[in-house]
């Protein structure tokens, strides 16, 4: 069974607390509009971004097949403080902490990768 984006993000809203309507509200748009987006396959990446960024799963989840589940309380989220690109000198303890939540996504891909040679 495929489900599209729009059913993918209420089921991720839904486990965050969050309503679709304060989805479109964050995105600035009305619902009928965002429902629109999604259904003709419009949105902008940036908004996709956004939703990604803003719910912490990952960009690319919203656009698997039905065949592969996501399971969205591991949180393999898009971290989006590892790339920010700056130039900012950080401590020990902050690389530690971007090491450790790397190590944590590699497990994951790591088990996912097991899951589809078995």
């Amino acid at each position: 069974m495929t489900m599209d984006i729009k059913s993918q993000l209420i089921e991720v809203l839904k486990k965050e607390n969050y309503t679709f309507s304060q989805l479109a509200e964050y995105l600035n748009m009305s619902e009928h509009n965002l429902t629109e987006a999604l259904n003709n396959k419009t949105l902008e990446l940036r908004n996709l971004e956004l939703i990604s960024k803003a719910l912490r799963v990952p960009l690319y989840s919203f656009f698997r097949s039905g065949d592969i589940s996501i399971n969205y309380n591991e949180k393999p989220y898009y971290i989006n403080k590892l790339w920010t690109g700056d130039d900012t000198i950080k401590d020990a303890g902050q690389l530690n902490d971007e090491i450790g939540l790397l190590k944590e996504i590699i497990t994951l891909k790591e088990n996912q990768i097991r899951k589809i040679k078995n």
